[in-house]
């Protein structure tokens, strides 16, 4: 894929619900091969509870930075729906 050469994705469920094999696939088309890496051994400590949800979405911004928000805003939205 060249520069342009953007897949059009549908349209988002009703209600803007975040799918998540759908996130991360846009996820990795979005990251560098590094930053999604990173991103993923960020869930990883989440998921082994070696870190706060809130620890995890600071990393989760600074990861996307802000050419990415709205990626940390649907991984925000992915996190509370699977809040425990």
């Amino acid at each position: 894929g060249g520069p342009g050469s953007r897949p059009s994705s549908p349209p988002p469920p009703a209600g803007g619900v975040v799918d998540g094999k759908q996130f991360f696939r846009q996820a990795r088309s979005q990251l560098s091969y590094e930053a999604f890496n990173d991103f993923l051994a960020n869930i990883k400590r989440l998921n082994n509870q070696q870190q706060t949800r809130e620890a995890t979405l600071e990393e989760a911004r600074r990861i996307f930075g802000p050419e990415l928000a709205h990626l940390y805003k649907e991984f925000e939205q992915l996190l509370s729906r699977h809040a425990v």
